[in-house]
């Protein structure tokens, strides 16, 4: 069995480990924040209409962290990052999404 998006340990927790191909990219980079304590997996849904490449993240605030949800070309998946300092690590993924390019907004709650 493969292990492709699949992260485990450390910052890394929850029962469902598997990440689609942006989320991996953006989780290995918060990862090394070292105000990150919890990154948690979402469901990943899978099999949407194509956005032709058009990758997109949405912030939201939640209680101690920020809530990622990620659209993928085909796949959306939700990410919680648990954080000691909100408003740092959020400036830090917001940059970091913005230098790669990547559609970004902000939401009271995420969509896909």
């Amino acid at each position: 069995m493969s292990n492709k998006g699949h992260r485990s340990g450390g910052k890394f927790g929850g029962s469902h480990t598997s990440y689609i191909p942006l989320a991996e990219v953006l989780v290995d980079i918060v990862a090394g924040y070292q105000d990150v304590v919890k990154i948690s997996a979402g469901f990943i849904k899978a099999g949407l209409p194509s956005v032709s490449g058009q990758r997109r993240v949405k912030l939201a605030d939640i209680q101690g962290g920020v809530l990622l949800s990620i659209r993928d070309n085909t796949s959306h998946q939700e990410v919680w990052v648990y954080t000691s300092d909100v408003s740092k690590t959020k400036r830090s993924m917001s940059q970091m999404i913005r230098e790669k390019k990547i559609h970004l907004s902000f939401g009271e709650q995420a969509d896909e």
